[in-house]
């Protein structure tokens, strides 16, 4: 609960503190100047005035906004306003220089110039917090940060370091993610788009995007207003039927795998992974046709407006449609694959499966001269990726040009390591043995909750 504070009467007319005395005031921040972690710089930090509000004090969300106007005036860029005490801001301010105490807020954006003397306290957000280094390049480590919030959303920051409580969300975006220790709830790149409602996602055109793809005022307005934020038909409670199916599928026991992400289906039934990951058991299984039949209805639940990601669903029901002999329909299905992704001028490597399973289809049809051509592409996309480069050995060989179907074969070799083309790829020309399981007649009620 947010301490009830005296509410801050003035603001623009309190004594204005120079250099020397707002160190004395704060010697926290004296020192992170000396060990040069404050961005202030020696040529101008003699002109700095500083407003420091005495006591814990409640701001105003005009009172706000007026300290962002005055702040972005020219003339007072020297002017830094801090709190010695803890602090409740209607809203959220980006006015504030430091805090000594607490910070109490609806939401807050946090940037590269954030320090550990920014909140000395803790940060309580009731909605909540954006963490953006707004640049390209390596993910940034967060100063330690302590903060409470229901949703974070970091932008090429690392979240290690802060003191998060661990019901809160997170959702995260860097080019150099390999994941996070903390406890938490987190969705990284392309799974936030299966979470959040495309309202408040701004457009981009695949997983390497350089800009946010979340629209943080939409979020922030929608928040306030009581509103959620995710996808119609999505349940965040799924995801621990979701890990649960997960531990199942490293397991081997693909049925219960299968009967863990129906249950998270049935309480989250448009969300994509739910259904994917039902698809997967199942081929995992071996039961291809029902496998083929879930794979269809996933495709269905990406989401639509995401048309430079690719729809993996897609792509393995048109892998499935080969291996059950349904050429024409594997090549319809990787087309859509094709179609959907219309991805940006410098990544082209999403689209290159769908290229490879389609010129398959069309060397299991005889159609040489159209499989050369979507292998190409593929190659193109991707030179070193094995699936392409075997097939196009293979359809060396059926036209008996053995050296070159030779050479494609040992490069596809040298990428798959130690396993086969028929382990790693699973391909209609090598056949298979289906079968049928019983998983989908298994009511997901009849276990205990994961």
């Amino acid at each position: 609960m947010t301490p009830a504070f005296p509410a801050l009467t003035a603001w623009s007319d309190l004594p204005r503190l120079n250099v020397d005395k707002f160190f004395e005031r704060f010697p926290v921040i004296d020192a992170a100047y000396e060990a040069g972690e404050t961005g202030l710089t020696d040529g101008d930090i003699d002109d700095l005035e500083f407003i420091v509000i005495s006591g814990d004090v409640s701001i105003s969300q005009e009172q706000a906004r007026e300290m962002e106007a005055a702040l972005e005036l020219e003339e007072n860029w020297t002017l830094r306003i801090a709190v010695d005490g803890s602090v409740r801001v209607d809203g959220g301010t980006d006015a504030l220089f430091a805090v000594s105490g607490n910070l109490y807020c609806n939401w807050l954006g946090i940037d590269k110039a954030w320090a550990s003397f920014s909140v000395c306290g803790r940060v309580f957000a009731s909605d909540c917090v954006f963490v953006s280094a707004s640049d390209e390049g390596w993910m940034l480590d967060l100063p330690a940060t302590r903060i409470d919030t229901p949703l974070l959303f970091l932008w090429n920051f690392k979240p290690d370091n802060i003191d998060l409580n661990p019901d809160a969300v997170m959702f995260v975006l860097g080019f150099e993610w390999w994941g996070s220790t903390l406890p938490n709830r987190c969705y990284a790149h392309q799974q936030m788009i299966h979470v959040i409602d495309s309202r408040f996602l701004k457009p981009y055109t695949c997983i390497n995007t350089e800009e946010d793809i979340w629209d943080s005022r939409a979020i922030i307005n929608a928040l306030a207003a009581g509103e959620s934020i995710y996808r119609a038909g999505v349940d965040l409670r799924c995801e621990q039927a979701m890990d649960a199916a997960g531990a199942a599928m490293a397991s081997a026991d693909f049925r219960l795998g299968h009967v863990r992400y129906k249950q998270a289906a049935a309480m989250a039934p448009a969300y994509y992974p739910a259904t994917m990951g039902m698809a997967d058991a199942m081929r995992a299984g071996q039961a291809y046709a029902q496998a083929f039949d879930l794979y269809l209805e996933a495709s269905k639940l990406f989401p639509p407006e995401q048309t430079g990601l690719v729809n993996e669903a897609l792509n393995a029901a048109a892998r499935l449609a080969l291996r059950l002999g349904r050429l024409e329909l594997a090549r319809e299905l990787a087309t859509q694959s094709i179609d959907f992704t219309q991805v940006s001028h410098w990544n082209d490597q999403p689209l290159t499966q769908a290229y490879w399973i389609r010129g398959e289809a069309s060397i299991a049809q005889g159609d040489f001269a159209a499989a050369e051509r979507d292998l190409a592409q593929a190659l193109r996309f991707d030179a070193d990726q094995p699936q392409p480069n075997w097939l196009m050995g293979f359809l060396c060989f059926r036209r008996g040009e053995h050296d070159q179907a030779r050479a494609f074969h040992a490069k596809a070799a040298r990428h798959w390591l130690q396993n086969g083309y028929y382990d790693v790829a699973s391909t209609y020309v090598v056949g298979f043995n289906p079968v049928s399981v019983d998983w989908d007649q298994i009511d997901p009620a009849s276990l205990a909750p994961a």
